[in-house]
């Protein structure tokens, strides 16, 4: 990758159009200051005074809003309750210039929530125990059926498709085994599109899409009985017989080690950038995700988007405390002050 090929790509950012496809989150963050403890009259108990909230969109929302932050237009595809997080969610969706017409609503579900409170004072916050909210139950059929229309109607105006298989609750997320099926069909009828899955449980049940992982999660897809933390060695063959198994690229993340990409060239190791901390690395994959799709959708290599998902995740973990993200003037910088 040259100075001029990033540019080019992000120029033509805000052409590409990109389907998010997955488990929807809403990040809920209260604020709590500790000189306002109450106790309840009730029980006895200290009652805290939330005194500000924080909502931004999670879990798919994150890469939704990693690619806007890039320019790119979204078309969000997934579902919400009928409460008041689902409200919350898609405001934060549309805050951000996203499109929700995809997403579903389905009044028997809670929209999935992760609420941390957060104890102190600006800039001095510990956060208590998070609250989710997750569903355990299996998506309805006729829900279920909405979610693969929608996501064909949607696919039909992107040039890729990212999906985010949060939740490890086997057939509860959006990313079920009929929905992991259409994808698959959608695939084959569409050689033309870039379908990308990052699943926190499932990767080995994807084929016929590019998929990415982390060094853990590609040795469970492939030696599932593995214990303990592989080194190279083990990501580096498990990287290679997942690609040869799944026909398409692999990328697998690394945290400071930076990601490798395995397609028809081979392998390909692409650092990490090394920046100052502080860091926050929550969301760092997710950032990563951003990078390669549009990227891939642009027409990149494989090996350039691998850097490229890892020139946004290195501007992403320097922003702490918020749902961060890249815009193109800051990866051209970040290429130019650290790449050339």
């Amino acid at each position: 990758m040259t100075l001029e090929s990033i540019r080019s790509l992000m120029s033509r950012a805000p052409e590409c159009t990109v389907t998010v496809l997955g488990d929807f989150c809403l990040d809920k963050y209260l604020y709590i200051d500790p000189d306002l403890d109450e106790p309840s009259l009730e029980t006895g108990l200290t009652a805290y005074q939330v005194v500000g909230k924080g909502i931004y969109p999670g879990g798919a929302g994150t890469v939704t809003n990693n690619l806007r932050g890039l320019t790119a237009k979204v078309r969000c595809v997934g579902i919400v309750g009928e409460d008041g997080e689902g409200w919350e969610l898609i405001q934060a969706l549309e805050k951000i210039g996203a499109d929700t017409s995809g997403m579903v609503r389905d009044p028997a579900r809670c929209t999935s929530t992760y609420t941390k409170p957060m104890r102190g004072k600006p800039g001095d916050y510990a956060e208590l125990n998070r609250l989710d909210f997750k569903n355990f139950v299996p998506v309805r059929p006729e829900i279920e059926a909405k979610i693969i229309e929608n996501l064909n109607r949607c696919a039909e105006t992107s040039q890729a498709v990212l999906v985010l298989d949060q939740f490890v609750e086997e057939d509860c997320g959006v990313v079920n085994r009929s929905v992991r099926k259409a994808l698959m069909e959608l695939a084959a009828r569409r050689p033309d599109l870039v379908i990308y899955a990052d699943s926190r449980a499932f990767i080995h049940l994807f084929s016929g899409v590019v998929v990415k992982c982390n060094n853990f999660e590609v040795v469970k897809s492939v030696m599932p009985d593995f214990e303990g933390k592989p080194d190279d060695s083990v990501v580096f063959e498990c990287g290679k017989k997942l690609y040869e198994r799944n026909g398409r690229p692999v990328f697998v993340t690394r945290g400071k080690e930076g990601s490798i990409c395995f397609d028809a060239s081979g392998m390909h190791v692409s650092p990490a950038i090394d920046v100052p901390g502080p860091f926050d690395i929550c969301g760092a994959g997710d950032a990563s995700s951003s990078g390669i799709v549009l990227s891939l959708a642009l027409g990149a290599s494989a090996e350039d988007a691998a850097q490229m998902g890892n020139i946004v995740s290195s501007i992403t973990i320097q922003q702490i405390g918020v749902t961060g993200f890249a815009t193109p003037e800051q990866v051209i910088r970040r290429f130019r002050d650290y790449c050339v």
